[in-house]
């Protein structure tokens, strides 16, 4: 790692050499670098299995994720990260996976230990939260490096990687509170094997006035039970990949939740709804709904009623205590719901979220600059192109 005085961040060195490609690591070795998987050095546990602190034999501290039982899940889970492991290039915002172990007992991965948790942990976990929460000038940094790592994701040359878990719990933070994005258990590859271009069709009801019904309820068959007053048919145009609805309700587009086809929109509309967390300190999860004229309104619905009425200062976590630039507030505020448009077609690219963002944030605060360069998230190659297939998933050995 090195500061870099001209962008005032930590960033790794451009002339160092690339990192080297996942490894596989022995068993006797995680064993011996987790002191046999102890109770002490237990971090977290996930769907996927427990995570450990360790010690690897070259003094490099690693998040060791094992998981609770080998089945077809997990291994699905397992060969999936690998993939993206190896496909995945360098960039400082997303992480690294150092390597893997698998025997016919064990399923590991083994990655850098991030050092301040996740973002999730420090709005709603972390014991002193209220007294020194997460400060402006770093929320800014927060979402300016999840922006440029999704970016990278999603336009790294002729590869392209569709996150869909992106939230505060895959946000990790580093030792400078800068972004790095992780989780990718459910990721995948766009590739020439897997992705169709076209329409993608769905629809969805309004609610009838007075109902109580929220405003982003699910589709009922009966609208006129269900307290509907009529359907809307939507119509977008992408490149998609068919697949089965995978993700974290309440981040999940809703154009993936009613078809199963997945864009990479799906992801700039997650990163949206973490935006809002990440403003407004509030989970998603933990939100409930206030009643406005007998309709529901969720975290969205509920930021865009304040904004609609001057009330920027209801929608900023509280335990700022107005300690940010308004200006830069609203316009962070007004991205995010963007971002979560229901309409697909409304939602930026994340390049330009990226382009955004450091055309309101890098000219006033050089805390939020890096050297990493705008023109790494911009796509070498026609949208539309896409490599081969990957190799074979990863099998299991006897």
């Amino acid at each position: 790692m090195v500061f870099n005085l001209r962008s005032f961040s930590f960033t790794d060195s451009i002339e160092d050499d690339p990192p080297p490609p996942p490894r596989g690591f022995s068993l006797k070795e995680l064993r011996v670098a987790t002191h046999k998987f102890s109770e002490e050095n237990f971090l977290a546990e996930g769907g996927f299995g427990k995570v450990y602190r360790g010690r690897l034999a070259d003094g490099s501290l690693v998040a060791v994720k094992r998981a609770r039982t080998v089945d077809q899940c997990s291994k699905e889970q397992f060969e999936t990260e690998v993939q993206v492991g190896r496909s995945v290039s360098t960039h400082p915002n997303v992480l690294r996976l150092r390597g893997f172990c698998r025997t016919t007992k064990e399923l590991l991965l083994v990655y850098p230990l991030i050092i301040n948790n996740s973002l999730s942990y420090n709005l709603t976990e972390r014991p002193d939260r209220f007294a020194q929460p997460l400060n402006w000038t770093t929320r800014k940094r927060i979402a300016l490096g999840a922006a440029r790592g999704l970016a990278h994701l999603h336009h790294q040359g002729n590869i392209k990687i569709m996150h869909r878990y992106i939230c505060a719990a895959s946000i990790l933070l580093n030792v400078q509170f800068e972004a790095v994005i992780g989780s990718f258990c459910i990721a995948m590859i766009m590739h020439e094997r897997n992705v169709e271009e076209g329409t993608i069709e769905w629809r969805t009801h309004t609610p009838r006035h007075g109902t109580g019904v929220s405003l982003s309820s699910p589709l009922e068959e009966n609208s006129a039970d269900a307290g509907f007053d009529s359907q809307i048919y939507h119509r977008y145009e992408d490149v998609y990949v068919n697949t089965l609805t995978c993700g974290i309700i309440g981040f999940t587009a809703p154009e993936y939740s009613y078809t199963g086809k997945c864009t990479l929109k799906n992801d700039v509309f997650a990163y949206g709804k973490m935006l809002l967390e990440l403003i407004s300190g509030q989970p998603i999860f933990d939100f409930f709904p206030e009643v406005h004229n007998g309709e529901a309104l969720w975290l969205e619905d509920w930021v865009r009623k304040h904004m609609n009425e001057g009330q920027l200062g209801r929608v900023i976590d509280p335990n700022l205590e107005a300690n940010y630039v308004e200006e830069e507030a609203e316009r962070l505020v007004q991205l995010a719901l963007l971002c979560a448009h229901k309409d697909p077609s409304v939602r930026p690219e994340m390049s330009e979220v990226v382009e955004i963002l450091e055309s309101q944030f890098l000219q006033r605060d050089s805390s939020t600059r890096s050297s990493w360069s705008p023109s790494e998230c911009e796509p070498t190659t026609p949208y539309y192109s896409f490599p081969p297939s990957p190799s074979p998933p990863l099998v299991i050995g006897p």
